[in-house]
């Protein structure tokens, strides 16, 4: 099953059991983290994740799954809140199932028709070369690799620590951040593990800064740097309130412009 195949088949079902546009948008975030994974089924999805992105309740989001499975999109297995999050499966109807084998027997049978591939190997023979003017020199030893420091995986605490001021809701990104990359295990979209979490956290600002129509600025370090208020919703310590003028100063000078 690919993705569009999943869309197609939510329509056809659809058709004769009506949904709401929360259990549609249930499903097709279902859909998205699924994707992430390289369509692993079934997948680990922490609640926590889904009431941060979705903005629902714990209850609307057992009742929302629980709703996926009579329609005979989803299966669920209910995890342990302090060991195990909840795991999802995508349900195939029995119609794709038919499609799908069918495309896989034509695909195989052209393939063995075409002919196998041949695979070329190079048998590599040692001679004696004692005999010879010049013989060859000998191979330098191979230089082992490196091993790279252990990853260890921030804390939510630490999450909130590096986001603290850096957006207007700084505390509400770093969970989102927190549980998104939680629930991958520390890895991007190709699997590969994260090897700075901090780096990566920094473009997650960095993009909701543009997101939010205001221009990034960064620190000597290239984080990036939180500002003060202006016109409410900045980072003043005043709750919001418009910076004084002391305060914008101290910003500019801190800047990192023509440094």
């Amino acid at each position: 099953m690919t993705y569009i195949d999943y869309i197609n088949q939510f329509w056809q079902i659809r058709r004769y059991k009506p949904m709401t546009a929360h259990e549609a948008d249930f499903y097709f975030f279902l859909l998205k983290e699924c994707n992430i994974r390289n369509w692993l089924c079934p997948f680990e999805l922490p609640t926590r994740l889904i009431q941060a992105e979705l903005g629902y309740s714990n209850k609307t989001v057992i009742d929302l799954r629980n709703r996926l499975k009579q329609k005979g999109l989803i299966d669920f297995i209910e995890g342990n809140r302090r060991e195990k999050a909840a795991s999802y499966i995508l349900l195939v109807t029995s119609g794709n199932q038919n499609g799908n084998q069918t495309g896989n027997q034509s695909s195989n049978q052209n393939g063995n028709q075409n002919g196998n591939p041949i695979i070329k190997t190079k048998n590599k023979t040692k001679n004696n070369n004692s005999g010879e003017l010049f013989p060859p020199e000998k191979e330098k030893p191979k230089k082992g690799k490196s091993e790279k420091p252990e990853f260890t995986p921030p804390t939510l605490d630490q999450v909130k620590a590096y986001f603290e001021g850096k957006l207007a809701d700084w505390e509400r990104q770093a969970e989102i951040f927190f549980y998104h990359f939680d629930s991958l295990n520390w890895k991007n979209t190709n699997g590969a593990r994260i090897e700075r979490w901090d780096s990566r956290a920094n473009l997650w600002i960095i993009e909701k800064q543009l997101q939010n129509g205001n221009k990034p600025t960064t620190n000597n370090d290239g984080s990036a740097a939180s500002f003060p208020a202006c016109g409410g919703g900045g980072t003043s310590g005043n709750g919001g309130a418009d910076a004084t003028s002391t305060e914008l100063e101290d910003w500019i000078d801190s800047l990192p412009i023509g440094r």
